[in-house]
């Protein structure tokens, strides 16, 4: 059976005569009455009660006309959402975010714009941590992420988005809780709350190698392996802790988070996507993110 033939017969069905199909259809009347024998010869039941002026659908003619469009139309609609999901208008977009960058601007400023300009892409947001979100994209789990520091692999191609600066979190009674910005000379006093190594080696080494160069080095009292455990040290009045200044966005209500004058440490935000997977629906997302024009607040 083909699809032409299931065509033919709706033209026929709906017009109730062979010579009126053949016109519409533009075949000759002989190979359209030969298809039909066909098509009833392979379903093995007459489709047609033959009468001197036109036709009239068996009962069979008529549960078949029903069920051919439902699959003519199945067929329509598969070749249209096929032809979008190619072109990135349709299907589904597995997408990884960190939770400090999508607090405020870029990230979620382009998440709304897609959703807006693309409203037919099932959009998968999952929040994972940089070195989750890279597992993931080698493991196939995700199709693009949105991470500090990707790892240099030759898999997954790194765009620089936008940079976040480090600021300090002081708590709220600190004489320095209402300062403009902050000196980190002004701080050799303090006990700091430091994240582990581990959680991120190149951020911590770029904190340990500014501090350095200013001369300073902090009194670490303790490390933690997030930042949200920092904060609560800090609103418990424990020390203070460099940031990520996307955590102004989320301010515990004891701590204050301000600017240090001359600090160059800062937090680049890239969107990485596997090199031999970046689908259409992804390209427009980075089409949007990439094309955003952002400040690092």
């Amino acid at each position: 059976m083909e699809i032409r033939q299931i065509q033919y017969f709706i033209a026929i069905a709906e017009r109730e005569h062979f010579s009126r199909a053949s016109e519409h259809l533009r075949i000759a009347q002989p190979a359209l009455s030969r298809q039909m024998k066909l098509l009833e010869a392979e379903l093995g039941v007459e489709l047609f009660e033959r009468l001197p002026r036109g036709i009239r659908l068996t009962p069979a003619g008529k549960f078949f006309l029903e069920h051919s469009r439902s699959i003519l139309g199945q067929i329509s609609n598969a070749v249209s959402l096929t032809q979008a999901m190619a072109a990135g208008r349709a299907g589904r977009l597995r997408l990884g975010v960190i939770e400090m960058g999508a607090w405020q601007g870029l990230v979620p400023d382009s998440i709304r714009r897609f959703r807006k300009e693309f409203p037919a892409v099932e959009l998968e947001l999952s929040v994972l941590s940089s070195p989750g979100q890279t597992e993931a994209l080698k493991a196939g789990r995700l199709d693009a992420g949105l991470l500090y520091y990707p790892p240099r692999d030759a898999g997954l191609v790194a765009i620089p988005l936008i940079r976040h600066p480090v600021m300090i979190a002081v708590p709220v009674e600190s004489p320095h809780a209402e300062s403009t910005e902050v000196d980190l000379n002004d701080l050799s006093g303090e006990a700091f709350i430091g994240f582990r190594r581990a959680v991120s080696p190149q951020f911590y080494d770029e904190i340990q190698a500014e501090c350095l160069a200013y001369g300073f080095e902090p009194r670490f009292i303790t490390e933690t392996s997030c930042e949200a455990d920092m904060l609560a040290l800090v609103s418990a009045g424990a020390g203070v802790c460099f940031v990520n200044a996307c955590q102004r966005w989320r301010e515990p209500h004891a701590v204050r988070i301000r600017p240090l004058r001359n600090f160059g440490v800062f937090l680049e935000l890239h969107y990485v996507y596997p090199e031999q997977n970046n689908l259409p629906v992804a390209r427009h997302f980075q089409s949007i993110i990439t094309s955003a024009s952002f400040p690092a607040r």
